[in-house]
């Protein structure tokens, strides 16, 4: 998409804490930006290895504006898919929409070059999924002019 901030805020969050992608960490091949391309190259292969969307729709769990699925149903699917732990985040007053997973790795080498092994354990983030104990997965809803693009 072509969400300047959303990108921006991502690779904030998400990318300023990896040290392999310090420019210094590049030899002589760096170029300015270089960093960016790498953090996203890797980001959007591990979104299409770890295709939520199909996993849960094989389980049975698909958008729907009226069913609820066992949060345990949910985790599960989403754990076999990925080999690792997932954490499953809500929204609502009930804390029963489904928002979003957090998928665990453990990085074995460079972001760039390594080679990512599914986390069993999850340390601190144990409890941190904030989902009751049923969800709902609801449709996707477009506000604005929303296009059918692919990742």
């Amino acid at each position: 998409g072509t969400n300047n901030h959303l990108w921006a805020h991502e690779y904030n969050k998400h990318a300023s804490c990896i040290n392999t992608l310090s420019s210094s960490c590049y030899d002589t091949a760096y170029n300015p930006g270089i960093e960016v391309v790498d953090y996203f190259t890797r980001a959007f292969s591990l979104f299409r290895q770890l295709d939520t969307f199909t996993a849960l729709e094989r389980a049975g769990i698909t958008p729907s504006s009226s069913k609820r699925y066992a949060l345990a149903d949910v985790t599960r699917t989403l754990e076999n898919l990925s080999g690792g732990r997932v954490v499953l985040r809500c929204s609502g007053r009930g804390h029963d929409v489904l928002h979003e997973a957090w998928y665990s790795y453990f990085l074995k080498g460079s972001l760039q070059t390594g080679q990512f092994v599914p986390a069993r354990e999850l340390g601190s983030h144990v409890d941190a999924s904030n989902c009751a104990k049923e969800v709902r997965y609801p449709p996707k809803r477009c506000k604005g002019n929303c296009p059918n693009a692919e990742l």
